[in-house]
């Protein structure tokens, strides 16, 4: 993972290039869990907000309309993930990550991590498992 020090460098300089990698990808994780933090804040208080100003069921069909369209968007980004995935190494350059094996990497990596958000998606974002059990189940009286 950490790139091998010159060999006129001596002393702790292998210790500072693997910490430099470990300390961007921290600073990348805390970063983003702030983002969606915040973002999951806001949505809530929208949430909170419609509840009060408006009645429970109006929010419901509001929500229930709008999921069609957030589905959609949530495909939408995951096919520009899958299209950007071959630009994603470039933004770990300064990093030291430019080599042809990270490359190699994470282009396996690509359709591996489009399949499981797509699947994560139908299970989770269109109900699949709930769809399914209510399909057996039959029609409830």
């Amino acid at each position: 993972m950490c790139r091998k020090p010159r060999p006129s460098i001596h002393g702790h300089s292998f210790m500072a290039v693997c910490r430099s990698g470990s300390r961007l990808r921290r600073r990348w994780f805390c970063t983003l869990s702030l983002v969606a933090g915040l973002a999951m804040i806001g949505v809530g208080m929208l949430l909170w907000h419609m509840v009060q100003v408006y009645s429970l069921t109006a929010v419901s069909t509001r929500v229930t309309q709008a999921s069609v369209y957030l589905g959609g968007f949530r495909l939408a980004l995951i096919g520009l993930l899958a299209i950007l995935w071959p630009r994603l190494p470039a933004l770990w350059r300064h990093a030291g990550a430019d080599d042809d094996a990270t490359r190699a990497r994470w282009m396996s990596l690509r359709w591996r991590v489009v399949g499981w958000l797509l699947v994560i998606e139908l299970v989770i974002g269109q109900n699949l498992i709930g769809r399914c059990f209510a399909a057996t189940a039959g029609p409830t009286v």
